[in-house]
Parts: C-alpha cells; structure tokens; sequence
C-alpha cells in the first residue's frame, strides 16, 4: 500500500513491539534520517537496471539476428555477462540494500548509525561493479559463470560490502520479545553476502581451488548470492509489507519462523545441482537435488503465510505494494517448483545443455526479487519524500509491463529449453534442429523487452517525481483502483 496511513494501522500482535507503537512523530524523523542514503541505493539500482534492460534487449536481439552489434565489445559473449551483473550485482542488490537500511531503521525504532560510512560503501560497491563491467567488455573475464568479473572489482565491492554490513549490524537492535521476521530474514542476508562473496573470491583469487573443484566454488557461491541475499531481503520485506497494507498480523509467527531456520538451512545446498553428471562425487549432486526438492517446503510455508495474513482484506486488492508482492510470491513459487523438478536426474540430463536453467534463474530474480523490490519501493517512497505516488495510471503501466514482460521472457527460456532437450533426447536429431528448435521462442523473448522496457520507463518517471517530492499530498492513498482519477 502506499498511503501514508497504513502506519497508523491499529495492527494485534501477540506480544508487546515497541517498534509497532511508535508515534507518526518518530516515524517521520526515522525515515527523514535515512532517507539520503535510501534515495542513493534506489537510484544507482535504478541506474543499473536501465542499463541491464537495454543490454538484454541487444542480447535477445543478437539471439535473432547474431550479427546486430558486431563489434568485439559488443558481441554477445561480453554483453550477456555484463546485462547479467548489472542486473544481479546493480539493481538487485542496490535496491536490496536500500529496502534492508530502511526495514532496518524501522525496525530498530531509531535512525540508523553511521549514514556517511554506510554511502561511502556504497559509492565503493558501484565503483568496483563498475570496474568489472569495463573489465569484461574488455575481454578481462574469468570463464567462471556467475563471476565473470576480476578479483580486483571483487575486492572494492567487498570493500564496500564490507561498510555497509558494519552499519547495518550496529544499527540492528531488538525492540520486542522475539526478533520479527523481517529482520531474521534482512539480517542472515546481509551476513551471508559478505561471507560467500568473500570466501568464494579468495578461494578463486588465491588459487586455492582449481579445475572442477573452482566450478563447484564459484556455484556455491552464485548459489548464495540468489539464495541467501536476494530471496531472504525479498522474503523480509513481504513480511513487512504484507501486515502493514492488512493491517493485521501474520498468520503464524511459529510457521514463519520455522520455515525461516529450514529455509536458511536447505537453500544453501542447492547450488552443485546443475552440475549433475560431470566430474563430481555423486553423493555432492544428488545432495543438492534433494536440498532443491526439499527447498519447496519451507517456500511454500513461507508463501502460505503470506497469503493466509491477506485473508478477508480489501486493502491487498488495491495496493500497488501489496500486489507487486502478492505476484512476486505466485512466480517465485512457480520457479522453486521447476527448479526441484530440473533437478531431476532424468530431466536434468534432458535440459542440461539448453536455456532451462537460465530461465528458472530469471522467474527467480525477474520475477520475484524484482517485483517484491518494486513493492517494498511503492511502500517506502511515501514515506520519505512525504507525498503520495503521483499518478495510478503510471503505476498500472508499470505492474502491466513488469508482470507480463518478466513472465513471458522469462518463460521462453523455460519453453526453448524443454523444446530444446526434447530435441537432443531425440533419435536422429541433428544439432542443426535442435538449434531452429530452441531458436522458435526468441522472437518471445523479444517482444518481452518491449513490455519490461515500458513497465521500468514508467517506473523511472514516477521514480524521479517521488524522488523530487512532486506527488500528491500525504495521506491520500495512490490506489490501482480509486475514487479518483490521478
């Protein structure tokens, strides 16, 4: 939701929150602290995102005609990974970072500590990424998927990284009985960034590990990146928002509690499931074939959660918040699902060689992270420019353009990559086939772009109004559906 009122929402919690019976006078000041350093982490994603959009259109283009862009810069081998990055290391973690400092201060009762270390951080992160993206169109690239980008532009992001958890951990205290569980959530993420990004890069600088054993390394650690920063932080802020735009409590505090300690423990297993069938002990890929399995237990849970909290509400029809999250959950469920099938020895060995797995990857942070992002956003943004969102039309364009754009792309992949192993799993099929066979769904992917393009230019322009404070008056809800006509 983002209306300014949903705060003064009288919300039935089980146990004493301080942080739930702060005055509207505290909330202003907690949120006028942050919101510097907030509207910097929102920019720069956004900044990122823009970006990482028009690379992937030229790389679905490129799909469709190879020679577009035949520059050795610009070929598709460098453009993929740095659209890759930037997406994943720019938006996603920017506006992750952004959503955790604001969940943070909110949650803790007072501002969050040290604000000019916590930017210096993040100017560190954006310089390092920025670093690596020259580096690779360069040709100065690790042949690692995932982690393309030199040691070096490593070394300054966790640098940053490094800053930005400092203040974030200080900040963190206590106001209640229990932790809530937003906060378990943003706080395993931040801490389980630092440690795989820097463990994973030390092994792979150091020359610690190499051969098979530095693949396994570097899916680990692309493995923790997605699963234990991004989808926790994304998971966190649903379970702020979700209760906020109700009003009501989450459904069950033991459940989601529950499904957050068996979350923490079984996601991080699952990143040697791809590998399934190459040089590695067998015990180590089917390990992380049944951790992917069993990963849809506590999403699942988690989910169910979610959405039992929304029950017999009318606020979570309307609420851009509250849907960007709502759908976010529907795809991410639907992407832990194929994931724990694509793991499947028998349908693993289908896929293995096509874009099956790439396109669970993007269901995964196209259409989850990003739209719980988005969500978290509509949420925060009136809150620390103190008006409303300007215009519910472009707020429509955007969820219009984002849902179906992410979805569809996101699919093709999915539908190329079956197509294409039911293709080699066929006798007599020539490469040349299964190649036109895959090849049908890019014009898809396409069209796609079109749509995300129009969604996140929407976005951007309302972005920019919020950012500048040129909205509505406070207290007047954006809603999709509304009385009145903005």
């Amino acid at each position: 939701m983002t209306d300014a009122v949903a705060d003064k929402a009288q919300i039935r919690i089980p146990a004493p929150d301080k942080a739930a019976q702060l005055s509207a006078v505290d909330r202003a000041q907690i949120d006028a602290s942050v919101r510097p350093l907030v509207l910097w982490f929102f920019t720069t994603g956004l900044l990122w995102l823009l970006v990482s959009t028009s690379l992937a259109v030229v790389n679905a283009l490129q799909l469709v005609f190879p020679d577009f862009l035949g520059f050795s810069f610009s070929n598709f081998g460098r453009l993929s990974p740095v659209a890759s990055v930037t997406f994943s290391y720019g938006w996603c973690s920017m506006a992750a970072m952004g959503v955790a400092a604001w969940l943070i201060s909110r949650l803790s009762s007072r501002p969050l500590i040290g604000k000019t270390v916590a930017t210096l951080g993040a100017v560190l992160w954006n310089v390092g990424l920025l670093l690596g993206v020259i580096s690779i169109l360069t040709g100065k690239m690790s042949a690692l998927t995932g982690l393309e980008m030199p040691s070096s532009a490593y070394a300054v992001m966790l640098s940053g990284l490094g800053l930005i958890a400092m203040c974030f951990l200080l900040s963190f205290r206590n106001t209640g009985e229990k932790v809530s569980i937003a906060a378990m959530f943003v706080i395993a993420g931040t801490c389980w960034l630092g440690w795989s990004l820097f463990a994973g890069n030390l092994l792979l600088a150091t020359n610690g590990v190499n051969g098979v054993i530095a693949q396994l390394v570097a899916d680990w650690t692309n493995s923790g990146f997605v699963w234990m920063w991004l989808v926790p932080v994304s998971l966190g802020s649903a379970y702020f928002v979700i209760p906020k735009v109700t009003g009501e409590p989450i459904f069950s505090g033991p459940l989601g509690r529950g499904c957050f300690w068996l979350y923490i423990f079984v996601a991080g297993l699952t990143g040697s499931a791809r590998l399934a069938g190459g040089p590695i002990p067998v015990w180590l890929s089917s390990l992380s074939a049944s951790a992917a399995i069993l990963l849809l237990v506590p999403v699942f849970g988690s989910i169910y959660n979610l959405i039992a909290s929304c029950r017999g509400s009318r606020r979570t029809a309307n609420s851009p918040s509250a849907r960007f999250t709502l759908f976010g959950l529907g795809i991410f469920f639907s992407a832990v699902l194929l994931n724990a099938v694509g793991s499947l020895r028998s349908v693993h060995y289908m896929v293995q060689f096509t874009l099956f797995d790439s396109g669970v990857a993007a269901l995964v942070l196209n259409g989850f992270v990003t739209m719980a992002l988005f969500g978290a956003i509509y949420f925060i943004m009136p809150r620390i420019s103190g008006c409303e969102w300007l215009s519910s039309t472009l707020i429509s364009i955007h969820f219009l353009g984002a849902a179906y754009g992410t979805t569809m792309g996101s699919l093709m992949l999915v539908f190329s990559g079956l197509a294409s192993g039911a293709a080699l799993d066929a006798a007599n099929t020539s490469f040349r086939q299964v190649l036109e066979v895959g090849s049908s769904y890019y014009w898809g992917r396409v069209i796609s772009f079109i749509l995300v393009g129009l969604g996140y230019a929407a976005f951007t322009l309302h972005f920019l109004l919020m950012a500048l404070r040129v909205g509505q008056p406070g207290g007047e809800p954006t809603l999709f559906r509304d009385a009145h006509e903005h």
